[in-house]
């Protein structure tokens, strides 16, 4: 009869194995931007200065496209 790890341990007199955390995985803002919540703290004004750039070019780019139209 096998013995399972655990017993093995046991009658070994080791501690238990220890489970790996997935940290890596848990600390992403999205699973698959590798940024984390923790890259992000460092710039709390990141995304407001980059929706803000992008409202600006789409504010150019519309009266560009509205002159050009008319």
């Amino acid at each position: 009869m096998s013995m399972g790890e655990a017993k093995r341990r046991k009658v070994l007199g080791m501690p238990p194995r220890v489970k790996k955390n997935q940290k890596f995985e848990s600390e992403r803002l999205i699973s698959w931007l590798p940024i984390s919540k923790k890259q992000m703290s460092k710039y709390p004004y990141a995304a407001p200065v980059t929706m803000a750039i992008g409202l600006i070019l789409l504010l150019v780019d519309w009266t560009n496209l509205n002159v050009g139209a008319g």
